[in-house]
């Protein structure tokens, strides 16, 4: 389960605002198909298989509407599906959404959309992450592989919650 809890984590990095109750639904087959994926093949895969899901608009790039839905969604999940979730993974998930609605959603991708261009590439929301051959919740729980410092800077205030979260694994 702790592998779950990084990959909601990766949605979470980009979160927001209301949505349809039955994006839950989608939500909830992307978690099952990718899964495998995430656990078991190279951490690109994982991103590619998220972004596949994410960008809805085809167009390479997140933009704020497309976060403000992951957020959304994402909550909407952990609410069906929070009693099936093993505590410390939900309990991780609802930190992330705490994190992500006390910056402020619109703050967080300005922090992250390194070139201005109101999207999010691949390379903006991991650039504090360096991507190998191993599944990603591996890399993500390797402080070595993860510039924490620079992490921290984008989520301002909060950023020293990101040691705890991360103690909690």
């Amino acid at each position: 389960m702790k592998k779950l809890a990084a990959l909601s984590m990766l949605s979470l990095l980009a979160a927001g605002a209301a949505v349809a109750q039955s994006d839950s639904a989608v939500l909830e087959k992307f978690v099952t198909q990718s899964r495998p994926i995430c656990e078991r093949q190279p951490a690109q895969k994982c991103v590619d298989a998220f972004w596949g899901y994410a960008d809805v608009d085809r167009d390479g790039g997140l933009n704020l509407s497309e976060v403000e839905r992951i957020r959304s969604v994402t909550e909407s999940w952990v609410v069906e599906n929070g009693k099936t979730l093993h505590p410390k993974d939900r309990s991780s998930i609802v930190m992330g959404i705490m994190m992500v609605d006390s910056a402020g959603l619109p703050t967080l991708f300005k922090n992250y959309d390194l070139n201005g261009d109101s999207k999010l590439s691949q390379q903006e929301l991991l650039a504090d992450v360096k991507l190998d051959s191993r599944p990603l919740p591996q890399i993500l729980a390797d402080r070595n592989a993860v510039d924490m410092q620079a992490s921290k800077r984008k989520l301002g205030a909060l950023g020293p919650l990101l040691d705890g979260m991360l103690a909690r694994r």
